[in-house]
């Protein structure tokens, strides 16, 4: 496993954040998180919202923080348990604009992009919880939680993290969730049927509207990741080190405020930070610099006992060329060989960061993915494996395909010895030029167009899904008359 970081360095990064913490404090834009803080020991200036927060608060809270938990899915095959040891992958999130399939063409997002975006998410195997790829610019935003959540619950049988951007919609997912679980007993017991995420509003501040959303979390007990949103040289210092250190203090303010709140709700604790390149003020989540900033921030959550969640493989490229695969590749495997417990953003089905979703770039993503799973997975060393009496049964005037003992052998450990990617070439020249001589963009939409035409899954009880539009009709209307 790759340690950026010695242990003197975590120690010192460690103790700079809780200066911030304890010194500089945190803005939190809300009356009833600041006055449990108070209470529980916390300096609170009511007039400016900062909270100063002591280091024995963020212990106690990481106590009661759990280090492992379970995601759990409509079809339990897919549950998974983060904080085991090992690395799960989600896809992309957010994009307002979509590359149209069969066009070609840019083109603002649509509530069936969600879908078959959602639906190929399910499809991949690299893909081991899903986001929300699309905000779809098709759907009023006084509904577009609700029904985003919706086309996700109707799209995958896998565990889905749900978008939350206002408190009023977020409140109507979690009784969306609650059909989706069998009834508010079942999803009390359940509640990590979903999760969510929230950013920060950088430097050193939250919203009213984030901590409600939040709250809300906590009272039911449903994860969630906090990911600091910091862009080193703008809204953070431009040296690395200080902005590892900015983010856990911002990070660490919530997961105080949490466990005070509803203690023992599952938090992963993450980054989506990175650089602003200064020659053009943008945000740079292609550069290197983002691979370090996971690295480091991965180890620092491990030191606090806690899952690490970071935006990993997000694509600074425009299309799905050569820089959108080494972008991808970089930061995703960075992220993994860090021993990330979530590379959110490794299955990356957007490019120009973030804002363009492409369908092509999803099943590419999916194949650099995958081979970062097999790296990640290492080599299995055991008296079996190491293989000694078969490599002495074919000898020298054998090999081991025309010697039945070695094909046995083979037939066993194939699949999990070996890779195989889902649209790479590995034909000879000439088979490729039969096929087409075509490039693995060609490639990709034409497995897209396959899979999307092909993939069923198990159809949402009809039941549910009319309460659920039963819920959204009702939003929609008190909208309308207030």
């Amino acid at each position: 496993m790759y340690k950026l970081l010695s242990r003197g360095e975590i120690l010192s990064i460690h103790t700079a954040a809780m200066e911030v913490l304890e010194k500089v404090g945190i803005v939190i834009q809300h009356d009833k998180a600041l006055n449990k803080l108070a209470k529980a020991g916390a300096s609170v200036d009511k007039k400016t919202k900062v909270v100063r927060i002591p280091e024995y608060l963020l212990n106690d809270a990481l106590q009661k923080s759990p280090r492992r938990h379970k995601l759990i899915a409509r079809n339990q095959k897919y549950n998974i348990v983060i904080g085991n040891g090992e690395s799960y992958f989600t896809n992309a999130f957010g994009a307002h604009y979509t590359i149209d399939l069969k066009t070609g063409e840019r083109r603002l997002s649509t509530i069936k992009d969600l879908e078959e975006f959602t639906l190929l998410a399910d499809y991949f195997p690299t893909v081991d919880y899903i986001k929300p790829n699309i905000l779809p610019q098709d759907v009023p935003k006084t509904i577009w939680e609700q029904e985003m959540a919706l086309a996700m619950f109707k799209s995958s049988e896998k565990h889905l993290s749900l978008v939350a951007l206002t408190p009023e919609g977020w409140r109507d997912v979690i009784e969306m969730a609650k059909i989706y679980a069998g009834g508010e007993d079942e999803f009390a017991k359940n509640p990590s049927i979903i999760d969510t995420g929230f950013n920060n509003v950088p430097p050193l501040k939250y919203t009213r509207e984030i901590i409600d959303m939040i709250l809300e979390c906590a009272r039911y007990r449903i994860p969630f990741d906090i990911s600091t949103g910091l862009l080193s040289s703008a809204s953070g210092p431009v040296t690395l080190a200080g902005t590892i250190v900015q983010g856990i203090a911002e990070n660490h303010a919530i997961v105080v405020l949490t466990q005070l709140m509803g203690p023992g709700t599952p938090i992963m604790w993450g980054s989506c930070a990175t650089i602003m390149d200064q020659r053009f003020g943008t945000a740079a989540y292609g550069s290197p610099e983002n691979g370090l900033i996971h690295a480091a921030f991965c180890q620092m959550a491990h030191y606090y006992g806690l899952p690490y969640y970071g935006a990993a493989g997000v694509i600074d490229s425009k299309v799905p060329d050569q820089q959108a695969a080494y972008e991808n590749t970089m930061n995703a495997l960075l992220a993994t060989i860090s021993g990330a417990d979530v590379v959110h953003d490794g299955v990356y089905g957007i490019v120009e960061a973030g804002v363009t979703a492409s369908y092509d770039m999803f099943a590419i993503s999916n194949d650099i993915c995958g081979a970062i799973k097999r790296v990640a997975k290492g080599i299995k060393v055991t008296p079996e494996t190491l293989a000694v009496d078969l490599i002495a049964t074919v000898g020298h005037e054998k090999n081991h395909l025309n010697t039945p003992d070695a094909l046995r052998f083979t037939k066993k450990h194939l699949l999990e010895e070996q890779w195989h990617p889902l649209i790479s070439n590995r034909t000879s020249r000439p088979e490729w030029e039969k096929r087409g001589a075509k490039t693995i963009a060609e490639v990709a939409k034409e497995k897209v167009k396959e899979i999307l035409s092909t993939h069923k899954i198990e159809p949402l009880d009809k039941k549910m899904e009319s309460e659920m539009r039963k819920l959204i009709k009702e939003r929609a209307k008190k909208v309308k008359s207030s």
